[in-house]
């Protein structure tokens, strides 16, 4: 019982450290943004997505690192792309290799990569998205799912005007986050509730250069 309490409440303070609240020494803000390369792939036969805030030929920044902040961050690792009126963001990237362990939450030397999404729906009919299910793949040779329970959620159904925005994260299985030069992050948005055969359907594969 006491060891689910203290992963429950480290779960609550991994997603508390990623969105920005709580005290000043936990928060990631967003001063000193790292300059970083964006590179969408998307699926075949649709559209390729453009990218936001993309700086070519421009020599990455050091990512922000703030002494009493266990994150290190690019604010800058920005992606944007709207298709049939279904907006979807990639706003920051963040890491970490002082994160609290899932089996130990008081050892914080677990390794992390955090993304935050935006998702708007500006048309009136229904769409289904899940982000909070994406999946990432890294420069140092991992591809993963995220950890659900530290994620946002963020995911299913969508309606009219809808706005969701959330930040999920997923932990590594080995190295470091610090080693980390790009990840690519892939998910679908389709039309409906997914569940029709003849809904149309768009795969993101985003890849964004953080070094």
């Amino acid at each position: 019982m006491k060891r689910t309490l203290g992963i429950t409440v480290a779960a609550i303070a991994a997603v508390v450290l990623l969105a920005g609240c709580g005290a000043d020494k936990t928060t990631i803000k967003d001063e000193t943004p790292t300059q970083a390369k964006v590179e969408s792939q998307p699926a075949k036969d649709t559209p390729k997505a453009e990218p936001a805030a993309t700086k070519e030929g421009a020599a990455p920044a050091e990512a922000e690192k703030k002494a009493d902040d266990i994150w290190t961050y690019y604010n800058d690792a920005k992606w944007t792309d709207t298709w049939n009126g279904v907006k979807s963001s990639i706003e920051k990237v963040v890491v970490t290799d002082r994160a609290p362990k899932k089996e130990n939450p008081n050892d914080f030397t677990a390794s992390a990569v955090g993304v935050k999404f935006k998702i708007e729906n500006t048309t009136k009919n229904l769409y289904t998205t899940y982000p909070d299910q994406a999946e990432i793949v890294t420069s140092t040779g991992e591809q993963l799912k995220p950890e659900m329970v530290l994620s946002d959620h963020i995911g299913g159904e969508i309606e009219e005007g809808v706005i969701k925005e959330g930040n999920v994260i997923w932990f590594l299985k080995r190295g470091h986050a610090a080693d980390i030069k790009w990840v690519k992050i892939k998910w679908y948005v389709t039309e409906g509730d997914g569940l029709g055969m003849d809904q149309k359907r768009k795969e993101y594969s985003v890849k964004l250069e953080l070094k």
